[in-house]
């Protein structure tokens, strides 16, 4: 079915044939609208539409009909449709739009509708007479119908608009209610006929909310709708939340109240409201928890290194503890980022400002030295990094340093001893890749999809014990990785081990 609108044009005797085929629709009424418009402004008054191979029409081209009829009736003319296709006939049918246009089934029997004899000037007046009564009679009739229509459509779009609605009169008695509010109030709409106000639904406590409102309305009828909330109760007695909007009907004293039940909604926001604190306690317990057992830690670290030769420590010695005491401080870091990324402070009531991330130009190479440097004090954990001393990325350094530090702990948690660890760099045009792989580490493929998921622990017996991350670790990271515009995978098998990949653009945009 072609899509595209043809019209042509003839003229028979004083009358106007225009032929249309194809679709008169949204796309084509403008063309169509146009045409008709120079039609009559050139003097056309009698014009059959010849619809014999138009295959649809939409309620825009019903709507450029409709204007070609009143710009004819105001030239004491007509306009006529013939040889209409039953689709094209049923659907200005169902418009009511038949009662408006005279219908021929052909153009023939429409152009002999329309009557030339010359008749002298009381004749006109006697015909003009009786056309003015018969124009009122039929625009009467049409009004009627048009009115009954329109009732018909308002009852089955309030019956069916998929909100309960009722409407409401000044003293709040129902008036009307469709069916959804008889199942949200437990009653037919015959029992609601039965003098019911909306008081009598409403919780004792929200009386003075719809009274008010109901008023409001009255007073300022330039500001509608207005909308609140409120909790009603069925018959039954249960409780339900419900949205309401409030609208007057214009020209009468009755009020449209639409209901939506949100009942559902506000258990959710509830439900979510105790689980935020849940998470709340719980962060705010594991950073406790988190830092109490390194606060001692520190505190004999920093004893032994400010006097080592007290304790008889020799230079590796030193070296060693004083990489313990930055492994430590590192912890320590996390911990303050667990709570800053987590947007919680130490307390309920505290908290800290977002971070937003410090883009500068970086060395991966040399912040990954330093980090490898810190973890090497485990003599079964090799690492090869195989990135280019002179690489540089625009990125901030601190995130990229707290990212890779949880994936080497993740990756480290996985492994079978002694770790064998490579991490590797390559870019294309749009984003450098960092892949950290480690072939004695594999995660099992039922938790690979959870491994971002907060709180999510994919090995409670070891994860737990080695890194103390409390399944927080590698969703912050990826958290991290987001705010950096990036992202963070993750793939393992027996074959190759478990290799996580941050992705981070080329170019940087500040958050």
């Amino acid at each position: 079915m072609s899509d595209v609108l043809r019209i042509t044009k003839k003229k028979q005797a004083a009358i106007d044939v225009v032929c249309m085929s194809g679709r008169l629709d949204t796309n084509t009424a403008i063309e169509a609208d146009a045409e008709l418009k120079t039609l009559i402004a050139h003097g056309a008054n009698q014009i059959v539409l010849n619809l014999k191979n138009l295959n649809y029409i939409s309620s825009s081209g019903l709507r450029i009909l409709i204007i070609a009829l009143r710009e004819v009736k105001k030239k004491q003319g007509d306009l006529k449709l013939a040889c209409l296709k039953p689709a094209v006939k049923e659907i200005i049918h169902i418009a009511g739009f038949d009662r408006l246009f005279s219908l021929y089934e052909t153009e023939e029997e429409a152009l002999k509708s329309f009557t030339y004899v010359a008749i002298d000037e009381k004749e006109r007046r006697i015909l003009d007479a009786i056309a003015s009564t018969l124009d009122i009679d039929e625009d009467r009739r049409r009004t009627e119908g048009s009115l009954q229509q329109s009732e018909i459509l308002y009852r089955t779009i309030f019956e069916n608009s998929g909100t309960a609605m009722a409407i409401v009169d000044d003293d709040l008695t129902i008036y009307l209610a469709n069916t959804e509010f008889e199942k949200m109030a437990g009653y037919t709409n015959k029992e609601l006929a039965e003098v019911i106000s909306l008081l009598s639904f409403v919780v004792g406590n929200d009386l003075g909310i719809v009274t008010e409102f109901h008023e409001l309305v009255r007073k300022k009828a330039d500001k509608l709708p207005q909308h609140y909330e409120i909790r009603l109760k069925d018959r039954k007695g249960n409780i339900k939340n419900v949205y309401v909007i409030l609208d007057m009907i214009p020209e009468t004293p009755r009020r449209v109240y639409s209901l939506l039940d949100i009942t559902e909604l506000r258990k959710i926001e509830e439900d979510l409201r105790h689980e935020l604190i849940r998470k709340r306690e719980f962060i705010i317990l594991a950073a406790h928890e988190l830092r109490t057992p390194l606060q001692p830690v520190m505190g004999y670290l920093n004893l032994v290194l400010d006097d080592p030769e007290s304790f008889g420590l020799n230079e590796d010695a030193k070296v060693i503890l004083g990489k313990c005491s930055k492994n430590i401080d590192h912890m320590r870091d996390i911990i303050e980022h667990i709570l800053k990324l987590s947007g919680l402070g130490y307390g309920p009531e505290q908290m800290l400002p977002k971070f937003r991330p410090n883009y500068r130009k970086i060395s991966p190479r040399q912040l990954l030295t330093s980090y490898i440097t810190v973890i090497r004090c485990s003599s079964d954990i090799t690492v090869n990094i195989t990135i280019s001393d002179n690489l540089e990325i625009t990125t901030d350094s601190e995130y990229f340093y707290l990212i890779i530090q949880s994936l080497m702990n993740n990756i480290i948690s996985y492994s079978k001893t002694p770790a064998k660890i490579t991490i590797a760099h390559y870019d294309d045009e749009t984003n450098n890749y960092f892949t950290i792989r480690n072939s004695s580490a594999v995660i099992a493929q039922e938790i690979i999809p959870n491994v971002f998921k907060p709180y999510y622990v994919g090995d409670e017996s070891k994860l737990l014990e080695k890194s103390g991350f409390i399944g927080l670790s590698l969703p912050l990271a990826k958290q991290m990785a987001e705010k950096l515009n990036g992202d963070i995978t993750v793939t393992s098998n027996p074959e190759n081990g478990t290799a996580f990949m941050l992705v981070l653009p080329r170019s940087a945009i500040p958050g």
